[in-house]
């Protein structure tokens, strides 16, 4: 008992000592001789999909190496992977190759396991040992690599979905892939389908197509070739949802025990839905933000056709030295709408500065003049008016007079360049100080890029689901016919204390008895109360299988490590459930090692990067040198020419090259006619579509696709 309390304690130090800050870092180091370090590289990266309820099942599948790094062969080094997943993320498997061998890793106590995986480094032989260290960050170390070989992992977790009212949204793990220090070529994505999951597509680049498979194996899938160009970004796959009237409801059955997972949507489940009126501002400046005009507009036409539906209306107002307003009247939020909106706003309808007071003020004046019932959406990223002697007086400015003022919802992605200011005892990022003022005197509502998990269409996501207002006193009970629900989680969102019209409700809980699946919800709306009974027979829900119970196990060990001040019993407890469920927690780690007497050889793990073809920098620096695309001038502003050097024996038909925009559409298409005494293009591109008109300022991409292998240049056309 003694030695147990010592180690819950040394535990207990050993997790508080790693918190730190959030970042994604892969490190190659020979652990003898520390000095020799560098940062590794990712060969080949594939991730698999899986619905799973409300949930989503990521497999990461990554190849390491220490490509481009002064090691030999006769080199041991470490792979340092320091990387951060979503907090809701539940981790629950991580397998090793040992040559051709899959090893499962096993899980232990954290102090335990860091013991054997530091004897075994001394003695050269073959573990891989994963870390949680705080709520999202992560430590994976793999030893040994030899300098001039590779090592593989797979690593699985779970992560909610995204609940939209009609899409559902899985975010990709880029930031893991973007550690890489060479480029992945292509990353692979395998999507595996299920009866109520359909359609599934690229959020970004909507046109990236999905590609039907079959296999003896494994069976059917679908699968997409993710150029280089889109790590970058954050990218989301999206499905069209599987709610029926704002609910889904899926259930798995273990003897007298069940779990459910449930996804409400209050404006659809509960009948208390109201058309939404919005002005969406654009205020950019171009030195303060990583993400383009271009991305920007993107992003806002992807909310758009994603958040809004037909009844909505909304305008697009734009920052300039006149602001410029895309109509003077609402346009409805249908795809015609949408789309005239955008052809009235022009190719560069966004300027690289701000003129946020002139900005805010024609927008108030626009919904004061059609009736003064809708709501600005501030899409920006400038800091000029952080200070408070500059942001009380425009407060006061542009609240004059105005009895209600307009809601004013801000989504504030400002990051590079932008300053801090001291207000109040504190300092404030940018115009965080402003904006906060100004959502809170409006009832509206801010956020901020860092808070929305750093992806700029996670943020318009949040931010547009605060449109239609909030219920107040809020109350959710789920029961059934013939039984009772307990040990109910919320996850995300849902467990704040604000529940927003437009916002999913999302549940993990027991059950014990027999259906209807029973909720029960009430509260009042705009002053209004309201009270919803909802009955789902059991033909009504989903299947799920045994990872609901994982689920479920992942939200208590989180619901118990997020305690101030957790005793030692419920470190033990939080011990005893992570390893018995093989769920990792911050006190317990996975630790896989080489086959021996008692450790076996994983003979039921199915590698999925056999459905793939392999990429590899290796494989890439052995293609020809002769072969390459390059572009010059770039940037560029009237025209940059593509120069093409192409490898032998390619015949035409079997090599393209076009060019695309941020959104994955293709805005030009060149005839590429290979002849044998020629393996020379030139072409001139003067930032031009196919029907001949002018494109916005913005990124690019020249992809030239030959049957074994995709090149690509970034192209930056500044007007």
């Amino acid at each position: 008992m003694q030695t147990l309390r010592k180690i819950l304690i040394v535990l207990g130090l050993l997790v508080l000592s790693n918190i730190a800050q959030a970042y994604d870092y892969l490190q190659i180091q020979h652990p003898q001789q520390t000095w020799r370090t560098g940062q590794g590289t990712i060969e080949q990266a594939v991730i698999s999909i899986k619905p799973q309820g409300i949930y989503m099942e990521y497999g990461l599948y990554l190849t390491f190496s220490a490509h481009g790094l002064s090691f030999f062969a006769n080199d041991s080094v470490e792979v340092q992977f320091f990387f951060d997943l979503p907090k809701e993320a539940i981790v629950h498997d991580l397998w090793l190759w040992v040559d051709d061998q899959i090893m499962r890793a096993l899980i232990m106590d954290r102090w335990t396991a860091s013991s054997i995986y530091e004897d075994i480094v001394k003695r050269r032989r073959d573990p891989a040992i994963l870390f949680k260290n705080d709520e999202n960050s992560y430590e994976l170390r793999i030893y040994p690599m030899p300098g001039n070989k590779t090592r593989k992992i797979k690593l699985t977790y779970l992560m909610p979905a995204q609940w939209l009212p009609t899409s559902v949204i899985a975010g990709l793990p880029t930031n893991l892939l973007r550690t890489s220090r060479t480029p992945l070529s292509v990353f692979h994505l395998l999507f595996w389908p299920h009866t109520d999951w359909a359609n599934p597509r690229l959020q970004e680049f909507p046109e990236l197509p999905f590609i039907a498979q079959q296999d003896t194996a494994f069976g059917d899938y679908v699968r997409a070739e993710i150029p280089t160009e889109a790590v970058a970004i954050s990218l989301n796959v999206a499905l069209d949802s599987p709610m029926q009237n704002g609910v889904f409801v899926s259930k798995f059955e273990n003897n007298d025990e069940g779990i459910y997972q449930l996804a409400l949507l209050p404006s659809q489940a509960l009948d208390l839905q109201a058309a939404k009126k919005v002005a969406i501002l654009f205020d950019y400046d171009a030195s303060k933000s990583p993400i383009t005009a271009t991305e920007v507009l993107a992003g806002a036409k992807t909310m758009l056709q994603s958040n809004f539906t037909a009844s909505d209306s909304f305008n697009l107002i734009f920052s300039r030295a006149t602001v410029q307003r895309a109509g003077e009247n609402w346009f409805a939020a249908d795809s015609a709408g949408v789309a005239q909106a955008f052809a009235n706003a022009g190719d560069q309808p966004i300027a690289n500065y701000s003129n946020l007071p002139a900005l805010l003020a024609n927008a108030i004046d626009f919904v004061k003049q059609q009736g003064n019932d809708g709501s600005l959406l501030l899409l920006a990223c400038s800091d000029q008016a952080g200070y408070f002697l500059v942001a009380n007086p425009l407060l006061e400015d542009l609240l004059r007079n105005l009895d209600p003022a307009p809601p004013i919802h801000i989504a504030d992605f400002a990051g590079n360049n932008t300053a801090y200011y001291w207000n109040g005892g504190r300092y404030y990022f940018g115009n965080e100080y402003f904006y906060e003022n100004l959502a809170r005197r409006t009832v509206g509502s801010y956020l901020r890029l860092n808070q929305a998990g750093n992806s700029f269409s996670a943020l318009l996501t949040g931010v547009s689901q605060s449109l239609s207002g909030f219920i107040d006193a809020f109350d959710l009970h789920t029961t059934l016919g013939g039984g009772f629900c307990y040990g109910r989680f919320a996850l995300g969102s849902s467990a704040n204390q604000a529940i927003y019209l437009d916002r999913p409700i999302l549940q993990v809980g027991k059950f014990v008895g027999d259906f209807p699946f029973v909720i029960e919800a009430s509260g009042f709306y705009r002053g209004t109360p309201f009270s919803r009974v909802l009955n789902l027979a059991e033909n009504e829900t989903a299947a799920a299988d045994t990872l609901a119970e994982e689920i479920w196990i992942g939200n208590h060990i989180a619901s118990l490590e997020a305690q101030p001040s957790p005793s030692n019993e419920m470190i033990r407890e939080i011990i005893d459930t992570s390893v018995r469920e093989r769920v990792l927690s911050r006190y317990t780690a996975f630790l896989a090692l080489e086959p021996n007497d008692t450790v076996k050889v994983c003979m039921d793990c199915k590698d999925e990067t056999v459905l793939v073809p392999p990429t590899s920098v290796f494989a890439r620096e052995e293609t020809p040198a002769d072969s390459v695309l390059q572009a010059y001038p770039n940037p560029f502003n009237a025209a940059t020419t593509l120069r093409l050097r192409l490898p032998a024996n390619l015949k035409s038909g079997e090599v393209s090259l076009r060019i695309y925009n941020v959104m994955g559409q293709i805005v030009r298409a060149y005839d590429v006619t290979v002849e044998a005494e020629s393996r020379l293009f030139q072409f001139t591109w003067e930032g031009r579509n196919e029907a001949g008109q002018t494109l916005a300022t913005g990124t690019y991409y020249a992809v030239l696709q030959t049957p074994a292998q995709r090149y690509s240049v970034k192209l930056l056309m500044v007007k």
